[in-house]
């Protein structure tokens, strides 16, 4: 298990906390945060747990690396021609990066009320397209990629609000966008990319960007982390976790679309937990990852599988274990939502496009606990199935 020794403002012993990490066989890298709280209960004092398996997902920019340095390259310079003026980019862009811009095509189809082509960092946009300039840079050195990476990472630390949130698009769109987005993982596919970068993580294992950028990504990253901590849905003095969109000021979970009502979201929740178990263990930190694992292991549903296809849902299976994708903001019951807006407790009260378009239950929180029970972070309250 690696672990990370972090100093806060109260200027704690590093070598003392070093040296205890070294006793215990782990690996030690310093980090800083700037909440000085410290978790006396944690093994390692600010000790963080690898959660590199969990997290790796968000790391990935296989969709555009071939592995050809010259076919890679004339990639990235297509995407050079792509990136919008505030240093952002829309989604699902692979066929339009086969070539480059023609100055004529729209490169956004979403656009603001003052006309302007928004960015997103929804579904993995501009994330990833700053991880594979980063790889291509590191074999090229090619100037015109590394001013596209730092005009994108402007891009990201401009688009995140005052509390740390993040949009799921930039600039304003007017809608449910503009919320603080945990929703297919767009916040925390940020903080990945601003921890790698931070830590000089391949591929940013380079000079694309220097100790500035460095140190404001830091500093957005921190904010990050406590946005979310306080963004945490509590009930009745009880911290649970989270929902797919937050308000940006009130932090409320907020609704989406339709079928998307104001809830307790586990899909995401479990990379944000993830995440936070990779961070530097102050107080809160802790405190929140720790409540996030005891509500799943509390409200995990041990011998039924999830069939997405139906027309049986949810089959007797004594190897699974899930959870509901929604649960209601006040307490832990289930719900499945159509497009009118309503909740349901019937998966087959909603129709037939929503039970078969949508995924309302998983599993995913599984491999988390199991991580968390392997490296001793918590305590799972029984086994799982197996």
């Amino acid at each position: 298990m690696a672990i990370t020794v972090t100093t806060g403002l109260i200027n704690p012993s590093w070598a003392a906390a070093e040296q205890e990490a070294a006793d215990t066989g782990a690996s030690v890298t310093q980090a800083v945060y700037s909440d000085a709280a410290i978790n006396k209960n944690a093994i390692v004092p600010f000790a963080s747990v690898s959660a590199s398996s969990l997290l790796d997902n968000y790391r990935d920019f296989s969709k555009f690396s071939t592995g050809d340095v010259s076919k890679d390259t004339k990639l990235a310079l297509n995407i050079v021609s792509w990136q919008l003026p505030h240093g952002g980019f829309f989604k699902a862009m692979e066929k339009n990066y086969k070539s480059k811009w023609d100055d004529k095509a729209a490169r956004s189809t979403w656009v603001n009320k003052d006309g302007v082509e928004l960015g997103t960092f929804d579904n993995e946009a501009t994330t990833t397209e700053i991880r594979f300039w980063a790889d291509v840079y590191k074999k090229t050195k090619n100037k015109d990629i590394q001013n596209s990476v730092q005009k994108a990472v402007d891009f990201v630390l401009t688009s995140q609000y005052s509390s740390g949130g993040w949009p799921q698009v930039y600039p304003k769109r007017g809608n449910y966008s503009d919320a603080a987005t945990y929703n297919d993982d767009a916040m925390v596919r940020i903080m990945v990319l601003a921890d790698d970068i931070v830590n000089k993580r391949q591929p940013f294992d380079s000079d694309i960007l220097d100790n500035t950028y460095r140190s404001r990504l830091q500093q957005a990253l921190n904010k990050g982390v406590q946005y979310t901590v306080k963004a945490q849905i509590v009930n009745n003095g009880t911290p649970t976790i989270w929902g797919a969109q937050h308000d940006p000021v009130t932090y409320a979970s907020v609704p989406a679309r339709a079928f998307e009502l104001a809830s307790k979201t586990t899909t995401e929740s479990v990379g944000i937990t993830a995440f936070l178990m990779s961070q530097p263990q102050t107080a809160e930190v802790k405190k929140a990852a720790l409540s996030a694992l005891k509500w799943f292991d509390t409200n995990r549903i041990d011998g039924i599988k999830y069939n997405r296809q139906g027309p049986e849902f949810f089959q007797k299976d004594a190897s699974s274990v899930m959870w509901y994708r929604f649960y209601n903001v006040e307490d832990n019951k289930y719900f499945f939502s159509g497009r009118d807006g309503k909740k349901y407790t019937d998966i087959m009260k909603i129709s037939e496009e929503r039970r078969l378009g949508y995924a309302w239950a998983g599993s995913q929180a599984k491999s988390l606990l199991i991580a968390a029970s392997e490296s001793g972070y918590y305590k799972l309250s029984k086994p799982l199935p197996k």
